[in-house]
């Protein structure tokens, strides 16, 4: 947005930041950790903005009047989207994709994969995966209401 409020005079792009210098760029900031003897390493924390593949082709076609393609923008979903790693190198593997009418769509091999991590949910909690699932029904609400009041909002 703000290369392209560069080229149109007309446009203002205000940024804000909520967190304190350690955590600019929230998810789409990053950070470094420094493994002795072995280096240091860059760890990215996002940016959710790329698990909405609409937002970004709309803004080529918006910006240039061409797909992403075109320029050489190829995006693929990643599955599962998370794997988190837990002090003690317990993992468990997060983000499947659904269909359209919210079931479950995949390969075998993801589905074996998102069964093993709902039995580990339901190991570290009573109705652990069916909790998940209540949290997953809730963050989709969030981002129903988010993306056209926030992310799809024309300002033109």
């Amino acid at each position: 947005a703000k290369q392209h409020a560069k080229h149109d005079k007309n446009i203002e792009v205000i940024l804000l930041e909520k967190n304190d210098e350690k955590m600019i760029g929230g998810r789409c900031g990053s950070f470094d950790i420094n493994v002795p003897d072995v280096g240091t390493f860059r760890h990215e924390r996002g940016p959710s903005l790329l698990l909405l593949k609409s937002v970004y082709q709309d803004l080529f076609l918006d910006c240039t009047r061409q797909s992403g393609e075109t320029y050489g923008l190829e995006m693929k979903q990643c599955v599962p989207a998370y794997q988190v790693v837990f002090d003690d190198g317990d993992v468990i593997d997060l983000g499947f994709p659904a269909s359209d009418d919210g079931k479950k769509k995949g390969s075998s091999d993801s589905s074996s994969r998102e069964n093993q991590s709902r039995g580990k949910m339901n190991q570290w909690e009573e109705n652990g995966a069916q909790k998940w699932d209540e949290y997953m029904r809730c963050t989709a609400a969030f981002l129903d209401c988010g993306l056209p009041n926030f992310i799809e909002e024309r300002l033109d």
